[in-house]
Order: structure tokens, then sequence, then C-alpha cells
């Protein structure tokens, strides 16, 4: 392997790694001969091994970058004869790769093209870039993660703004085992959670005897983001008109400013955080309005609920037992209430959907609508962020990241339903229109 030390740029490097790209990809030459936007750059002199310091953060291992790449690299099989690696880093993990015999195709991935500059102006990456089994991309063209992959970890946190959705579906890829094993059917707590909650699935109703009962309407959701206060009177004007659904967290909001939703979608197992959604509310103008949950809720939601309730499944291994012994319908979810929200508005048979405070971000720092139970301010900063509806960074969180990118791919096997969304100042949703009032 070419382990060769980073040094601070040169132009005599960078004209001799890019002179491999105007052979083989003068698209991507010419985009970074383009770019303006370089990081910041300085080369660690601290650490036993060189390495690239870029906007703070190290490229790679000051220890053992080889071992590092190796360890990376076990993302791949070692029986695949092909393979996709997000980030250039410096190069070490498509060098690692590439070592592999049975390697015939290694795509590379740029997730900021201003980086890749700075390394290619401080080290020699001509090796891998000339090996003819590489294809050069960059993360603009590509709508979604593909397998197998393995990932430098700071290209991620470096990606720049075209780059931000394929970063986050990369991110979410890598969650998964952890996400999964969270909602495993060997989660003691889950399971004792069902177990109380079997009274409740036996005697409620189905998910599915709402399904088809809005063919060709407008359903609006209400999510508890921060803008969603925004929208309070413009929800009154459309109320009579179009059906409400609101998720569990937006409820106590709606209530306060007057607004009663039609349904209710609650699908949390946190005893005591989904409780604080609804305690203390006067619920009893839900009588007629239906309560939408999955049954790792909590006993004592479900009691205090005055109207009818339904039961959803979620598509997981923990709810199969109970889906043989109690059937009901099944609602997509994956990572937030508003995923089961937007399924039921669909499976009633909406054509168009709008989301309110689906913000998936801190607009002005805010996680939640006020009078939210969990509403908080965060302290300012961009350690994680999402692009707005004005193309601008917003704080985040990497869970609402997540989430936000299932909406988009959900969105996406959707295209006969218009969806709008409510705010530019939440996250920008791919395959989504912005609310004209």
């Amino acid at each position: 392997m070419n382990n060769s030390t980073p040094s601070l740029p040169s132009a005599g490097l960078l004209k001799k790694n890019l002179e491999v790209l105007d052979k083989r990809w003068p698209d991507i030459y010419q985009a970074i001969n383009r770019t303006t936007k370089r990081p910041s750059i300085a080369v660690s002199r601290d650490t036993p091994v060189p390495t690239l310091i870029i906007d703070g953060i190290h490229l790679s291992s000051g220890y053992d970058r080889v071992k590092e790449a190796q360890l990376q690299s076990l993302l791949v099989p070692d029986k695949s004869n092909k393979a996709w690696v997000y980030g250039v880093g410096l190069g070490d993990l498509p060098r690692t790769l590439l070592e592999r015999n049975k390697i015939e195709q290694l795509f590379v991935v740029i997730m900021n093209l201003g980086l890749v500059k700075q390394s290619f102006s401080s080290l020699d990456h001509t090796d891998w870039l000339s090996d003819p089994r590489v294809n050069l991309l960059t993360a603009t063209d590509q709508i979604d993660v593909h397998f197998p992959f393995a990932t430098t970890p700071p290209c991620l946190e470096l990606a720049d703004n075209s780059s931000a959705s394929l970063r986050d579906l990369i991110y979410l890829e890598l969650a998964t085992p952890s996400i999964c094993k969270k909602h495993s059917p060997d989660n003691r707590h889950l399971i004792e959670r069902l177990a109380e909650n079997k009274n409740f699935m036996q005697m409620d109703g189905d998910v599915t005897s709402l399904f088809g009962s809005a063919i060709g309407e407008t359903i609006i959701i209400a999510a508890a983001g921060p803008t969603l206060a925004k929208h309070y009177e413009w929800i009154r004007q459309q109320q009579e008109k179009h059906l409400l659904i609101a998720v569990d967290a937006a409820l106590r909001p709606l209530h306060k400013a007057g607004i009663n939703p039609d349904i209710v979608v609650t699908i949390d197992g946190h005893p005591k955080l989904i409780y604080t959604f609804f305690n203390d509310l006067d619920l009893t103008q839900y009588e007629q309005r239906p309560l939408i949950y999955f049954p790792i809720v909590h006993k004592n939601v479900l009691n205090l609920w005055p109207g009818p309730r339904f039961v959803a499944y979620a598509d997981l291994p923990l709810y199969r037992e109970y889906i043989n012994k109690f059937p009901k319908g099944i609602l997509f979810a994956s990572g937030g209430v508003l995923h089961p929200a937007t399924d039921l508005a669909i499976k009633m048979g909406a054509t168009k959907v709008v989301l309110l405070g689906a913000d998936y971000a801190f607009p002005n720092n805010q996680t939640h609508v006020n009078n939210c139970s969990i509403a908080q301010k965060r302290e300012a900063g961009l350690n994680f962020w999402v692009l707005s509806g004005r193309g601008e960074r917003i704080p985040t969180a990497p869970n609402y990241r997540g989430a936000l990118r299932d909406l988009e791919r959900y969105i996406a096997y959707h295209p006969e339903v218009t969806f709008i969304n409510g705010s530019r100042e939440g996250a920008f949703i791919k395959n989504t229109t912005f609310l004209e009032k």
C-alpha cells in the first residue's frame, strides 16, 4: 500500500493527480478545478503518523492508517467482486480494497469536492486513481446507498451541502443493526409492554377499518416541530374541509390553541415521556375521535383515551407473534411517529398530504413547538445539520436526519400523492412542494 506522508498543499501534487482525472473522468476533473470552496487544512505533527486535518477533523488515524482502513474495509464481504467507497480521505480505503484480487469494480464516491482538492494537493493518489477497476463518482449523482459499501467517516462529517442526503442515508444504513436490535423480539422492556397490552390488542379496533375512508381527499398532518405554531390559523380555516391527523407530541400544543385533531397517532413505548403528551388535558372532547397506537404504548396512555382506539403494528419481528394472535393492520414506521401518521393518510386514500411542523430540525434552536411537554431550547451549533427549505444549514439531531431520509424514501414510493411541506424554515423534504397560503 502507498502509505506516503501527507504534506501541505502543493501545486505539483494537485497537477499530478488531476492529470489522471482529466484522462479518465473529465467531468470530475472540471468540477474539482472549478471548486473554490477549499476547507482549511493543516498537517498533524503531534501523532506518530502525520495526517491531514481538514476544518479541525483528522482525515485518518494518527497512529496506524493501514489498520484503520483494513477495519473500515470489513464492511465489504471478502467474496464480493465489487464494492462502493464513500469518501476519498487519504486514499487508504480504496487502496485496501484494491488489494483484494476478487475486486473487479470499485466505485469511489466524492462527498466534498473541496476536501478532495485539498487531499489531492497534499498526497499522491495516482496509484489507486489509475487502477482500471476504479470508477470515480460524485455524491450529487447518487440517489441512494449501494451495497456492499465501506466509508471513510471523516468524509461523512465533512460532506458538503450537495452530499447531505447521501451522507444521512449512509449513516442510516450504518445505524440499522443497532436500530433493529433496539426493536428486536429480545427486548425485555418491549416484550413486557406487549404482554401488558394483550387485552387492549384483543378488544380494540383494527386500523384497517379506516383504510379507504378518505379516498381522493386532502389530509393535514400535524407534527410537533417548532413551525407548527405558525399554521394554527390556517388549520382552523381548513379543518372543516380537511381531516387533521396529529402525532402524539402535537396533541397538547394543538389543544392549547383550541384545535382538536380528528385522529391522533402514538407509537412509542417510553412510559413517562409519552404520558406527558396526554395527561392533564381535558380529553372529553375526543370521545368520538380515534387514537391509533402501536401496542408497545404504555397502558396508562390507552386508559386515558376516552374515544375509540385502533391497533396497528409495524412490520417488525417484535410483532409477528401478535399479528397472528390478534390480526390488525400494519403501518410504515422507521424512526418516528410521523411515518405511520403519513402512511395512515395514504392508506385512507388521500391524494394530497400537507405536512405541518415536519421540521426534522431545530429552527431557531428550538426542539419542538411551544406547549409541547418536551420542547426546549438547544445550544446554538452545527454538530449535526440538514438543509432547510431555504437551502441553509440548520441544526438537527442524528435520529432526525435518519427519520427524514426514511420519510423521503417513503414519499418517493408514492408518486401518485402530492406531498406539501408547510414551512421552508424546517428541513427540506425531497419530492414535496411548499405550502402557499
